[in-house]
């Protein structure tokens, strides 16, 4: 006997959240800083190379991306965790 898939049905969701380029470049810009602090010797010795600043504009010209909608703008946007904050529960509920 063997498996198949089958599409039970389709939607579309969009969050409620957005994140603009400027609003990712600022925490963007911020988790560099934090970043080449952390890691100045190292940088100062030739070990590690150091982060860059981003732009707004970069990103629109590479990707053509204004905006996004995202879950979890704050975590997304926190220099320090840059990734959404899902609770457990979403994540083993729809697997």
């Amino acid at each position: 006997m063997t498996a198949s898939a089958v599409i039970t049905g389709s939607g579309l969701f969009t969050p409620a959240e957005s994140i603009s380029n400027e609003e990712l470049v600022a925490s963007f810009n911020a988790w560099v800083d934090l970043y080449n602090a952390d890691n100045s010797e190292a940088i100062a010795a030739g070990d590690v190379e150091a982060k860059t600043h981003s732009s707004a504009d970069f990103i629109e010209k590479a990707s053509g991306i204004k905006s996004r909608y995202v879950i979890n703008k704050a975590g997304i946007l926190d220099p320090e965790r840059m990734v959404p904050e899902i609770p457990e529960s979403i994540t083993t509920n729809h697997r």
